[in-house]
């Protein structure tokens, strides 16, 4: 159907155009209003001739790169927004990774503070349980040396005391008796 119309055009603008020369040429200016019908005919269908053509070939393939151009845009305005909403939900995923992290590391110091806290407790026992063993200690070895420090010089009194010389089986004897006195006594006292 397009070529039809095409050919009646084609065959109208001769016909017009055969027309237009037929008429006497004139040597006046001539107006831009002044004319005859075959000029207004022929522009008519010149001008439709130039609207068919331009819509074919200029206007139809214009408006299909506008509609191909807005429909990429719009495409990437819904990549765009698509990729907000995932970074978006990557940055909240980030967040919520960071967030449990911190509290992960605040628990772990706290069980790690908690620990050494409970470390030092016990080596405080410890070394406050050896420091009362060694005094204890201490205190025993000292008491022993004193007792029998004490035996000695009653040893020695009762020789001057007595005259005589105690065996050393009295001696052990006596010594053992006045320590065990002694250490009832003072564990009575404390």
């Amino acid at each position: 159907m397009n070529r039809k119309i095409i050919t009646a055009i084609v065959f109208a603008l001769f016909f017009v155009r055969a027309a237009v020369a037929q008429e006497p040429v004139s040597h006046e200016p001539e107006s831009i209003f002044s004319g005859s019908l075959a000029d207004a005919i022929w522009t008519v269908v010149t001008f439709a001739v130039l609207l068919i053509v331009l819509g074919k070939v200029a206007w139809k393939p214009m408006l299909k790169n506008l509609r191909k151009r807005e429909d990429t845009i719009k495409q990437q305005l819904d990549d765009a927004e698509n990729a907000k909403i995932k970074a978006q939900e990557l940055l909240d995923g980030y967040k919520k990774q960071s967030h449990e992290v911190i509290e992960q590391a605040n628990r772990y110091a706290s069980q790690t503070g908690k620990e050494i806290i409970e470390q030092a407790r016990k080596e405080a026992v410890a070394i406050t349980q050896r420091a009362t063993s060694e005094i204890s200690n201490a205190q025993n070895m000292a008491s022993q040396q004193l007792w029998h420090m004490a035996g000695n010089m009653l040893l020695s009194i009762s020789h001057e005391v007595l005259g005589r010389t105690i065996t050393p089986e009295d001696n052990k004897r006596l010594i053992h008796e006045a320590i065990g006195k002694l250490q009832e006594e003072s564990l009575k006292n404390v």
